[in-house]
């Protein structure tokens, strides 16, 4: 956590009277200077040669950062370093050195006439001359940060820049807040040597930038956010997601990064919910004055039981605007994506949950659960368990509303997550291989874009042209002959003409010799319904390939058209892609109707469970 945290930030500007350090915070302290002072060894000391290798490596440690506070330069240094020249305005700032990098993004001040004209006045009352052409906030960082850490810092050193520019240019904010600055720091070069004084503690007085900076330094650290007014006018708004969006597992510390976040925001469907981390008036007393009414509104719709698609009807805005509005929240750490509760759901202790004896969530769920163990409740999801089986009927319905709330909760802390049911269409490469080719896996389906294709070559071609390269299917006429005086001649009748089980029905029966009827290789007869109804199965199968009809019309459910036609309807979603809730969202079916289209055509269809992706943050 410390790692990402700035070690200072630092207020640089250049103009008529050269590069001058207005404010750092934190600076440094006395008791810094003290006890460096005090770890001075003596320099007459004789040296051993094991005092060397120790000071070689005191020396290879950090010595530019000390108790995460930025030490080893001084002010003059600082301004020199970081007050940049006109042409490398406007662009983002990086400079390292050794174990500490500055990072922000200086512009250049352009100074219209009223501006001028304002400076006039104020030189004619003060007698000096002073006006600033450049300006830099800088976050000194540790050298080793990430660089989508690097970005967010970028982005908030340019929000607090153009909002200091606009505060210049309208009232002159600026350079106000540098003639305190700089007539404090002529107020303490002019005392005694004994009575010298930190001057930056002084500006954080007297100065109302230097307490703005302060604030940014102290929400980064403590929250990660930061929300201020510049000249109790101009707003800036900022989240690092890195500090908001932590999961602590035992020991280990996971800093989500924004990448992870739109990943998972991309994949943010009408059928999720929203769910908030904290109460409902916290949540509103944290928005901005001017925050929006669809916002509001809402905030104050939102339920762990509506998905965005109803909270959309119920506060009458677009679809597109309850997804901006839902990624805002996620974004700024007051909600998280899950599927609305409901008693089909399953859900299964969380691999990332901090399961430690003595966590600060035992303490935490005591206060909102008395009586209630939460060790106790999370021993209960240790295998997957759906919701309706916490609920006893026999139960007071306060103690089964108290379940719930148990739930919530507990989703709220990141111990629980939901496992939604993938299917898989698989079917067996060869007849020699066992019915679902064992050497297919799950990871290669889920890895490949599977999509139904159209196959120009129809599986039931041999049955409807006449004309094919097939061997003609035997016929009526195959039978006469096989009675016939040609049949007795010796001629060698082939195998395949030999119909036993045709033969033995046709005893003290009358067969037609209607071209119309036909006999497959299996010895039934086809009919001209049989045909019709097969050139309906091609056109509803169309989209799958011979070997993947085949493997479909083997099972027993496909003689039913219905059945048939239901899961020639679903095909698409059999790709491991899709979960079941997010089938039923779509195709406007029952659970009942599609875990009995899974049942039937069983021998095709597996299934799996795993986390939905736009609830699934830590997994990359």
């Amino acid at each position: 956590m410390s790692e990402l945290n700035p070690v200072a930030i630092i207020l640089v500007t250049s103009g008529t009277r050269g590069d001058r350090l207005l404010f750092r915070y934190p600076f440094e302290s006395e008791n810094v200077k003290e006890s460096s002072f005090i770890s001075r060894q003596n320099p007459y000391a004789l040296k051993i040669s094991e005092d060397r290798l120790s000071e070689g490596r005191k020396q290879q440690t950090s010595t530019l950062i000390h108790n995460s506070m930025l030490v080893g330069f001084e002010d003059k240094t600082l301004a020199n370093l970081l007050a940049v020249k006109t042409r490398l305005c406007g662009s983002k700032f990086n400079v390292k050195i050794d174990e500490v990098r500055f990072v922000g993004f200086p512009v250049q001040l352009e100074h219209s006439p009223k501006s001028t004209s304002k400076q006039q006045q104020t030189q004619n009352v003060t007698g000096k001359h002073h006006r600033i052409n450049t300006v830099n906030a800088v976050f000194a960082l540790r050298a080793n940060i990430i660089d989508s850490a690097i970005d967010c810092y970028h982005t908030l050193a340019k929000q607090l820049i153009v909002a200091l520019r606009h505060e210049e240019e309208r009232c002159q904010y600026l350079s106000l807040q540098s003639k305190i600055i700089r007539s404090v720091f002529d107020e303490v070069a002019a005392l005694p040597e004994d009575c010298i004084k930190n001057p930056f503690r002084l500006i954080l007085q007297r100065s109302q930038i230097a307490k703005e900076l302060k604030q940014v330094y102290v929400g980064l650290v403590e929250r990660g956010m930061v929300s201020l007014h510049i000249n109790r006018w101009i707003e800036v708004n900022f989240c690092m997601p890195h500090k908001v969006h932590v999961i602590v597992t035992g020991s280990h510390v996971i800093h989500l990064e924004p990448e992870d976040m739109k990943r998972c925001l991309s994949s943010l469907r009408p059928y999720h919910g929203l769910l908030f981390l904290q109460p409902e008036g916290e949540v509103l007393d944290s928005l901005p004055m001017d925050a929006s009414p669809a916002l509001v509104r809402m905030i104050k719709m939102v339920t762990p039981l509506k998905n965005l698609q109803t909270l959309a009807l119920d506060c009458d805005l677009s679809l597109s605007q309850v997804f901006a509005l839902a990624c805002h929240l996620v974004y700024w750490g007051k909600a998280r994506v899950i599927y609305p509760l409901c008693e089909s759901n399953v859900y299964i202790l969380s691999p990332m949950a901090n399961t430690l004896v003595n966590s600060t969530l035992v303490e935490d769920f005591v206060e909102h659960f008395p009586g209630r163990s939460l060790h106790l409740e999370l021993s209960e999801f240790s295998l997957p368990c759906l919701l309706r089986e916490k609920r006893d009927m026999l139960e007071h319905p306060q103690l089964q509303a108290q379940r719930v709330q148990i739930v919530v909760w507990m989703l709220q802390q990141g111990l629980l997550m939901q496992l939604h049911t993938y299917i898989f269409f698989v079917r067996p490469d060869r007849k020699g291989q066992g019915s679902f080719g064992a050497s297919i896996s799950i990871a290669e389906f889920s890895s490949s874009n599977i999509h139904p294709q159209v196959v120009e070559e129809s599986f039931f071609s041999y049955v409807m042209d006449d004309h094919t390269n097939l061997e003609r299917a035997p016929s009526m006429s195959d039978v006469a002959s096989i009675n016939s005086d040609e049949s007795a001649s010796g001629l060698p009748v082939p195998s395949a003409m030999i119909l036993p089980g045709l033969l033995s029905s046709m005893t003290g029966k009358h067969l037609s010799k209607s071209p119309s009827l036909e006999v497959s290789s299996d010895g039934t007869i086809v009919t001209e319904e049989m045909k019709a109804q097969w050139q309906k199965h091609g056109t509803l199968l169309k989209e799958l390939s011979a070997a993947d009809k085949a493997a479909v019309l083997k099972c027993p459910a496909a003689k039913n058209l219905d059945d048939l036609q239901l899961f020639a309807r679903l095909f698409p979603y059999f790709n491991g892609k899709h979960h079941l809730e997010e089938i039923m969202f779509y195709e406007n079916i029952r659970r009942s109707q599609l875990l009995t289209l899974l049942d039937k055509f069983k021998d095709v269809l597996i299934t799996c469970c795993h986390q939905d992706l736009a609830t699934t943050f830590y997994v990359r």
